[in-house]
């Protein structure tokens, strides 16, 4: 009889940026039932204590920062050491989001915190992975980190709107950083990933999740939950031997 594999992350001390969004907050309240400690970053702080208040978990800290600036990055870092918590796990996150209908034109910001940003992490809580040869590192991409968005799913479902440069541009760049930081930090055994999942239906328009529907296999977009799994395998310690692969889950929406 084949011995159960118990999963167990109470050695791990998981930073999450973007932690009050859709995803980051789904990521958080998963992993924290497999005992993990979870340091939680997002600018909007109200969203922050509204989202995780109601959790009474010791395994839950949360700050209000914003990763462009490295000097607060470096403030946090300082606040966890002097409580002996050493980051061991990166989810990186935070990004800008456009929203469909309307215009963008926000390129600065959305690299400053998409890639910038992902980098400032990585370069500020690395060193210590890096003095204590162990680490982890995942940065979360898109389908459109190795596609090119369908400009046309738009003006079938009738929206003044097009995809903007800048998510193509951070999304492919989380892909190159993931290999950049696997190559150059595996000696330190400190692994770096990226998890694309496809699109999630929050309430998008109707037209547009028909238009989109109609581009995956499985003839549906994800739900928020969907991705919880794939996140706890790669925070596991199951996965030491993986670095520097894209984990592409989008209903088969990038094979075609």
């Amino acid at each position: 009889m084949e011995k159960q594999v118990k999963i167990d992350l109470s050695n791990k001390n998981i930073l999450i940026t973007g932690a009050a969004g859709l995803l980051g907050s789904e990521f958080v309240g998963f992993l924290i039932k497999f005992n993990a400690r979870c340091i939680c970053l997002d600018k909007n702080f109200s969203l922050l204590k509204k989202k995780f208040s109601k959790y009474n978990s010791d395994k839950l800290l949360y700050f209000n920062l914003n990763i462009k600036k490295k000097k607060d990055l470096k403030k946090i870092n300082d606040f966890l050491k002097k409580k002996k918590i050493i980051v061991n796990t990166i989810i990186n996150n935070a990004a800008v989001n456009p929203t469909p209908g309307k215009k963008n034109k926000k390129w600065d910001d959305e690299i400053d915190v998409g890639l910038t940003g992902a980098n400032n992490v990585i370069v500020e809580f690395s060193r210590k992975m890096i003095e204590e040869k162990n680490g982890n590192i995942i940065n979360i991409g898109s389908d459109l980190s190795v596609i090119a968005p369908n400009q046309e799913i738009y003006k079938r479902a009738r929206l003044n709107y097009i995809k903007p440069l800048s998510y193509s541009v951070i999304k492919h760049g989380l892909v190159g950083l993931t290999k950049y930081y696997a190559s150059l930090l595996g000696k330190y055994k400190i692994r770096c990933n990226c998890l694309s999942p496809g699109g999630v239906n929050n309430n998008l328009n109707k037209k547009l999740v028909k238009e989109i529907t109609n581009n995956i296999p499985l003839k549906r977009m994800a739900t928020k939950d969907e991705y919880n799994f794939a996140i706890l395998f790669l925070c596991s310690d199951g996965l030491k031997y993986m670095t520097g692969q894209n984990l592409i889950i989008d209903g088969g929406r990038s094979i075609i």
